[in-house]
């Protein structure tokens, strides 16, 4: 075969030349489209190979250029920046295929050996376009039918015949004798009841024992519609490609299981039935949150303009906006010839040639969410089959939506907990500064009692110089002491963002024990603290001490009316392993059996009605919860009560 090269990479070429006479071809080698042109115009090649990126012209608009259509010679494409988009371009263009660089000089011999043909060069013009139509043809749906067809041949014969079988890319007839098909031929069709005669162009695409198998040369052509028509109602429904439906809802079902991302499972989607299945557009509208409008949220195949017309779509609006009010599938054959198209779009889909189309509601719980849109540029009316897989994806991805709006539901849900709990726990606090505060206003009282007798003894300035100087050392440590009380209040009511790092439980205790000593004192309780060698453990210093205050505050509370020993015990130790154990154990009554199993839920109380909230010890575990530790409560054998925590210790 005689076959133009057209490449810019002089070493590209090099071996494309040496490589097709090796093979047994004669290459013409050019370096731009336009030098091409000037040798298509000389003399017409077998096959093309052709480049997409040239200086100048470039291969894409090489193909749409009159003169190379006209010619209808196989173009094979050869790409170094081979993308899907640049291959479904090249093949809209008209090229017989398309292959990514570096190209596989095997998979070139193969793609060449398309294009040759038993017979000479006198029958290589048009049939070399042959073998993607046949392809096309073997894989259409057919029509088992016996139809009268006279076949007109090119050079001037006529023979008559009946169809075997039917589709809506080509035709098979009955050999008639000894008479070989020629390569082109014009075939008139008679069709059955109205004995109208379809003419059409074909090209021979195989000869067997059974006849010949004819394809329509253009698809495209109007006469053949009324075949189509035909090819439907004889087969009710088209053949399903099971295979390729069942994989396409695997994959989408694959990516509702493994992301809650709305916008990753609608990208998967659209590329599983535009990739899968060969449609060429696809777009996906969801309702707006006031169910007026409708908004892209992705697309595959849409060029600008339509993109942009399809953008925004009021509800009940056009085709698509129309589906989405009424919850019902459309689809069309021709949607050009739809009334309820828009103006804007009727002239972009005229433009761009889209004839079948189908639009499927996407439901979720009754509601509708949106419209999920395919077309194609085929004359091919979507099967019954094919609507069905587009029902069930949409099904899918409304399945997808329910489970994305249920966990931002339940996300908003959590953090509205977190938020109360966060309110809870700081409202426990501000009960606890109050209890704190009533102890120290009486404390308070006390020292600025004996701070304003020593200074009135002072002004009565009876006493010897000695004395004077004694009474002057009790006032600054008086109200040094009350000082201290009202700074250690304020530390622990001060507001400040959590922060965990490592912290010193021994430093808490007895920071703790010294603001609550007043108190303790009053009522006549010891604190014995036993501190083992700790490891300091990573938390937030305020809300341990909120743990503390609220566990040695009720230790307080426990045995206000005990009448035995009132101790309280702070120890703290290493159990083995990650964690810090922290005790405060208490000598009094201990806590009563129905109490102890739900003694950290929130409301339980064992004091009298008005004296505690019953969300002390709530927040104590939430809080110790928070740090990944744990809080328990016992009761001791020898009597009283242990809460035992246990933090992780930090690490270095």
């Amino acid at each position: 075969m005689r076959i133009l090269v057209i490449d810019d990479d002089h070493s590209v070429c090099e071996v494309f030349g040496e490589f097709l006479h090796e093979i047994g071809h004669d290459p013409v080698i050019t370096h731009t489209a336009e030098t091409a042109l000037d040798t298509l115009r000389a003399e017409r090649p077998d096959a093309v190979l052709l480049d997409v990126c040239l200086p100048g012209m470039s291969g894409l608009d090489f193909m749409r250029h009159e003169a190379v259509r006209s010619l209808h010679v196989p173009i094979l494409v050869i790409s170094g920046r081979a993308t899907e988009s640049q291959a479904q371009e090249a093949m809209r263009a008209g090229a017989f295929d398309f292959i990514g660089k570096p190209v596989a000089l095997r998979r070139l011999q193969e793609a060449l050996a398309c294009f040759e043909a038993p017979a000479k060069a006198s029958t290589k013009d048009a049939k070399r376009k042959t073998e993607e139509a046949a392809l096309d043809r073997r894989r259409a749906p057919r029509a088992v039918l016996s139809l009268p067809v006279r076949i007109r041949e090119q050079n001037g014969a006529e023979w008559e015949s009946t169809s075997v079988d039917l589709s809506a890319s080509g035709i098979k007839v009955r050999g008639n004798g000894s008479r070989r098909a020629a390569g082109t031929a014009t075939l008139s069709i008679t069709l059955p009841e109205s004995e109208t005669q379809v003419e059409v162009p074909s090209i021979l695409v195989r000869a067997d024992d059974e006849g010949y198998a004819f394809a329509f040369k253009d698809h495209g052509d109007e006469r053949l519609r009324e075949l189509h028509a035909l090819v439907r109602r004889t087969m009710g429904a088209s053949t399903v490609d099971a295979e390729s439906h069942v994989r396409i809802l695997h994959r989408i079902g694959e990516a509702i299981s493994a992301t809650l991302d709305v916008d990753e499972v609608l990208r998967i989607a659209l590329d599983a039935l535009t990739h899968v299945t060969g449609h060429e557009i696809s777009s996906l509208h969801l309702l707006s949150a006031d169910g007026s409008t409708l908004h892209l949220r992705g697309d595959r195949g849409l060029r600008p303009r339509l993109r942009e017309i399809n953008r925004t779509l009021a509800i009940g609006q056009g085709l698509i906006g129309g589906v989405a009010a009424t919850g019902k599938t459309l689809h069309w054959a021709h949607v050009s010839e739809s009334a309820d198209l828009l103006p804007a779009a009727r002239a972009a889909v005229t433009q761009e040639g889209i004839h079948a189309f189908v639009c499927v509601p996407i439901h979720s719980r009754g509601r509708i969410l949106g419209a999920l849109s395919l077309g194609r540029r085929t004359r091919e009316a979507f099967s019954e089959s094919e609507i069905a897989l587009v029902e069930a994806c949409a099904n899918q991805i409304g399945l997808a939506l329910q489970n994305a709006q249920l966990y931002s539901a339940t996300r908003r849900q959590l953090e509205d907990l977190m938020s109360a709990e966060a309110q809870l726990i700081a409202g426990d606090k501000l009960s606890t500064v109050g209890k704190l505060a009533a102890g120290l206003a009486h404390e308070t009282r006390n020292r600025l009692t004996a701070i304003l007798g020593q200074a009135e003894l002072l002004l009565m300035g009876s006493d010897d110089p000695a004395k004077s100087r004694e009474r002057l050392h009790t006032i600054v440590q008086e109200t040094s002491r009350a000082a201290q009380m009202l700074q250690n209040l304020l530390r622990f009511t001060s507001g400040h963002a959590a922060e965990r790092h490592p912290c010193r439980l021994e430093d808490q205790v007895q920071w703790v024990v010294e603001l609550k000593s007043h108190q303790l004192r009053r009522d006549g309780v010891k604190v014995v603290t036993d501190f083992g060698k700790v490891r300091p453990v990573m938390a937030d210093e305020g809300q341990i001490q909120q743990v503390l205050l609220n566990l040695v505050q009720n230790a307080h509370q426990a045995m206000a009316a005990h009448k035995g020993e009132r101790v309280i015990t702070v120890r703290l130790s290493e159990p083995g392993g990650q964690n810090v154990r922290l005790e405060v154990l208490d000598s009094g009554p201990g806590i009563h059996p129905n109490v102890l199993p739900r003694i950290f839920e929130a409301f339980t109380t064992t004091k009298a009605p008005g004296e505690g909230t019953g969300l002390g010890l709530w927040v104590s575990y939430s809080i110790v919860e928070q740090h990944q530790g744990s809080l328990r409560a016992v009761n001791r054998p020898e009597g009283g009560a242990a809460f035992i925590v246990e933090l992780p210790a930090a690490t270095a």
